[in-house]
């Protein structure tokens, strides 16, 4: 499935295409995982304090996603449930929706940095 035209619709909720495209997301078919988070950072409710990236040491960034309680959020983190390709990274979860996860650096990123 081809990322889709419209991901949020007028109220800023998450388009049933977007979601769906999260689900069958696979890191093999084109968009790689940094770029994957970057979409989704990107259509982040509240993304200016809801959505960080962080370098944790050299092979691993931690992922930070906190819902603020929106409910377009909410659906975006349990379409992600749902994407083994995604999840496998998740850490840990806090009530009131906090989740956190550790992304491998690719290798591209790596050399950039050496």
């Amino acid at each position: 499935m081809n990322y889709p035209e419209t991901t949020l619709d007028k109220d800023g909720y998450p388009t049933s295409e977007y979601l769906e495209w999260i689900k069958i997301w696979h890191p093999q078919e084109g968009i790689s995982l940094l770029e994957f988070i970057s979409i989704i950072g990107n259509n982040w409710y509240f993304g200016d304090w809801g959505f960080k990236l962080h370098r944790k040491y050299r092979d691993h960034r931690i992922l930070e996603l906190h819902t603020g309680g929106w409910s377009g959020n909410e659906e975006i983190i349990y379409t992600l449930e749902n994407n083994f390709w995604f999840w496998m990274w998740w850490m840990k979860s806090h009530r009131g929706g906090h989740y956190y996860f550790e992304i491998p650096i690719e290798k591209k990123e790596n050399e950039k940095e050496q």
